[in-house]
C-alpha cells in the first residue's frame, strides 16, 4: 500500500508544512509503518508528490504550478472512502474517464457533499465560510482555515447548494481558490 503527499514548494520552502507532518505521522502511525524523514527539496516554485510506504520514501516527483479554471461542477454520489492520501485514485480516475465536459466533480455520499476529486470545498453562505463535517480526505489547507476560524464544519446536504453565493476550492496547491460564477449540474 502507497500513499502520497503533494506539497507546495516556494523559494525552497514547503507551505503549510506543520500541517502535511501531522497528516504524514497520522498514516504512518495507523499503518504501524516506521518514521518518515522528508528529504531536502530543491529550490524553486512547484508541486512536489512524495511517494512513500512502510520501508519509506519510495519516488519524489516535481512539477510546475498550473493554475486550473473551474466554472462547471458535476454532482456525482460515491460509495468508497479515501480517509488517507492513498496513491491509488482508480475512483477518481473511473469519475474523469466517465465525465468528460466538466472542470470538477463535487462528490456526495450519503446525501452529503463531502469534497471534490481534487480538494476540499467550502460554501460562502453570504455570512460565512462553512465546509463539509465529513470530507473525503481532511487535507492540510482546510485543516488550517478551521483551526484559524475561517471556516466552519457542517452538514451539507445537495439541496443546500442552491442557496450558496460562493464556493471555494482547498488544498496545498490551489490555496483557498474562492469561485463565484459556476455552474452545479446534478
Amino acid at each position: 500500500m502507497e500513499f502520497i503527499e503533494t506539497l507546495y514548494v516556494k523559494n525552497g520552502n514547503i507551505l503549510n508544512l506543520e500541517y502535511h507532518l501531522k497528516r504524514i505521522k497520522n498514516t504512518l502511525k495507523y499503518f504501524k509503518f516506521k518514521t518518515l524523514k522528508l528529504p531536502k527539496l530543491k529550490e524553486g516554485e512547484y508541486r512536489v508528490r512524495i511517494t512513500y510506504n512502510q520501508f519509506g520514501i519510495k519516488n519524489i516527483e516535481y512539477f510546475p504550478i498550473k493554475r486550473r479554471e473551474f466554472k462547471k461542477f458535476k454532482l456525482i454520489k460515491i460509495d468508497f472512502d479515501y480517509k488517507f492520501k492513498y496513491k491509488n485514485r482508480n475512483h477518481f480516475l473511473d469519475i474523469y474517464s466517465k465525465y468528460k465536459n466538466f472542470d470538477e466533480f463535487i462528490l456526495i455520499k450519503n446525501n452529503l457533499i463531502t469534497d471534490t476529486t481534487i480538494s476540499n470545498i467550502a460554501f460562502f453562505t453570504g455570512k460565512e465560510w462553512i465546509t463539509p463535517k465529513y470530507p473525503l480526505l481532511k487535507g492540510t489547507k482546510r485543516e488550517e482555515l478551521l483551526n484559524k476560524k475561517i471556516l466552519k464544519v457542517e452538514n451539507i446536504h445537495i439541496s443546500d447548494i442552491k442557496y450558496f453565493k460562493k464556493i471555494a476550492l482547498i488544498n496545498a496547491i490551489v490555496g483557498f481558490r474562492e469561485i463565484e460564477n459556476f455552474v452545479i449540474i446534478k
